[in-house]
């Protein structure tokens, strides 16, 4: 074959390689984005049940005992509660809520 053509071929190679490698990472970004939202409201749901649970950091705190207080709270508060709970107290006393928060969010890894 003559070069040109074998070059003119190994660059559309090359440009096809690269239009399918873009489209799998878009395919990807996509299924991500659908994802992650609902992720990470199952995540702050936690987060915000075991706030306005009556867990505190000096209780025994097993994996079991954490999945219990978030279970009992929401059963009790609902969603709305937790978050109402939440919000007042970060309104009366947004230093211990705040801490109160880290302490949540680094028990249950939330990002």
């Amino acid at each position: 074959m003559h070069p040109t053509i074998d070059y003119e071929l190994a660059q559309a190679g090359r440009a096809d390689l690269r239009q399918r490698a873009q489209r799998a990472a878009r395919a990807r970004a996509a299924r991500r984005a659908r994802r992650t939202p609902a992720r990470r409201k199952v995540d702050d749901t936690r987060c915000q049940a075991l706030f306005a649970s009556s867990l505190q950091r000096s209780d025994a705190l097993g994996a079991g005992v954490v999945a219990e207080a978030i279970r009992v709270t929401v059963q009790q508060l609902g969603i709305q509660g937790c978050v109402g709970r939440m919000a007042q107290e970060f309104g009366d006393h947004p230093e211990a809520a705040a801490e109160r928060m880290r302490w949540v969010r680094s028990l249950l890894s939330c990002p």
